[in-house]
């Protein structure tokens, strides 16, 4: 019973080891270029975005440690990867050290490459 322990503990480990991309299927490397990004194209990448985002609520927690709420970002992706036409939609964090934050991670950001540029995608981050 020891031996199955033991082996199940480091299976869970091994797998908690592993890259994010391996773990949720995303591609690494060079890939082969689509028509265009869908939604959910750019949602499964966003999922190894999370820490840039959790990153931005820690800094503006820092400064107001009650805040609640939600903010709404918007942006596109360009046919080269990169982050296009970025909007803070939500009112309540539109001048905030979290919408700054927020906005110069997703400039940061590289998508995959496409012919096309992609429709807007609507991002919502939670407090």
């Amino acid at each position: 019973m020891k031996t199955l322990q033991k082996l199940a503990v480091l299976a869970v480990a091994s797998a908690l080891a592993a890259p994010a991309a391996a773990q949720l299927n995303l591609p690494i490397g060079k890939q082969k270029e689509v028509e265009k990004l869908s939604k959910n194209d750019i949602s499964k990448e966003m999922l190894l975005k999370n820490g840039d985002i959790d990153k931005c609520k820690e800094e503006h927690k820092k400064k107001e440690p009650k805040v609640t709420g939600n903010l709404a970002a918007r942006f596109a992706v360009g046919t080269d990867g990169k982050p296009t036409d970025i909007s803070i939609v939500s009112t309540q964090f539109k001048n905030t050290t979290f919408a700054t934050c927020l906005s110069d991670k997703i400039r940061g950001w590289t998508f995959s490459k496409a012919k096309e540029k992609s429709a807007n995608y609507d991002l919502l981050a939670a407090f």
